[in-house]
């Protein structure tokens, strides 16, 4: 009797999701403790949740409110067409639109399960979380006007880049649903009318808290570990390799809300050099924590993969075009 249930118990792997929580909560406890014991870490986490809470909710709305009318029929139809038309739309858009990674996520997730080609999403993925008007506004007060125009011309320059880069690699070429996870695919799912809305608020609000939490743990370590004085030192416009560095170094880093505008306005005071700290704002905005749990939640890691390549090469090209400019 014991022999026989001993044999027929098996081990179960987590789901994704458990597996994502677990990961999350050893990193805390492990930052809880180290290098001293204190709740520093649980705080620094908490607080940023509470911070960007306004986000989530209206992300799950907006993830709700695509299952009602015809919302993402009309997006389907300005995407579609040529490669070239619909790549340019969705850069366009996506440098004027003022949603974050996070927010764009539910719209992102339908347009792919609805079909559309991947090249026009990578497109309005990689320059959506750059900039938006009132970013635009803010930066020219803080940083300057060239450097807000530098920045808005790179978001597209960048979209542009993106998309057609994606659309000529044969993998990645047809709808766009067989690129995405099957566990997307369930939580966003747009059949059903007005019975998908709450439904599909929650399963949104799920997924993003899930990789929200771990994606601000992650930062906090960044934090620890990258002093603001070692940033300054390896940028300065003497130093051949501070355009790399600082795509690098921003890319894990969340650089696209305005309280990073003061810290990099400090930085250029203190010798980083224009292409860099742009090259710095863009790569920390476009595969910033959030913005990459955002997208390896939704599609598969060769997709992911490409994602971080594409904003990577983008934000150093914009930072070595604008250091030769200016």
């Amino acid at each position: 009797m014991e022999l026989t249930a001993v044999r027929s118990f098996r081990f179960r792997r987590p789901s994704p999701g458990a597996l994502t929580w677990l990961v999350t909560g050893g990193l805390l406890v492990a930052g809880s403790l180290w290098p001293e014991t204190g709740t520093g870490m649980l705080v620094a986490v908490a607080q940023g949740l509470l911070a960007l809470l306004p986000v989530v909710v209206v992300a799950a709305l907006l993830a709700g409110a695509l299952t009602l009318g015809n919302w993402s029929d009309r997006a389907l139809s300005w995407l579609s067409g040529g490669p070239a038309r619909s790549v340019i739309i969705a850069s366009f858009v996506g440098a004027i639109t003022p949603v974050c990674g996070l927010g764009v996520l539910p719209l992102i997730a339908v347009l792919l399960r609805r079909g559309l080609p991947l090249a026009p999403v990578m497109a309005f993925w990689v320059s959506s979380p750059v900039t938006d008007p009132s970013m635009l506004l803010i930066t020219a007060g803080i940083i300057g006007i060239p450097f807000a125009v530098a920045k808005t011309v790179a978001a597209f320059g960048i979209g542009l880049f993106a998309g057609a880069v994606t659309w000529y690699l044969p993998g990645f070429r047809g709808a766009g649903n067989h690129l995405m996870r099957l566990e997307s695919l369930d939580l966003y799912c747009c059949d059903g009318g007005s019975t998908r809305f709450w439904p599909e608020v929650w399963s949104a609000t799920r997924l993003t808290l899930r990789w929200l939490a771990l994606a601000l743990v992650l930062e906090v370590y960044l934090q620890r570990m990258v002093p603001e004085e070692w940033i300054v030192s390896l940028f300065s416009d003497g130093a051949s390799t501070s355009i790399p560095l600082a795509v690098l170094v921003g890319a894990p880093m969340y650089l696209d809300g305005y309280a990073a505008l003061p810290l990099v306005r400090g930085l250029m005071e203190k010798g980083m050099s224009f292409g860099a700290a742009l090259a710095l704002m863009i790569s920390g905005a476009a595969v910033s924590v959030y913005v990459a749990a955002a997208v390896v939640s939704l599609v598969r890691i060769r997709v992911f993969a490409l994602y971080v390549l594409l904003a990577i090469v983008g934000a150093a090209a914009a930072g070595y075009v604008a250091g030769w400019l200016v």
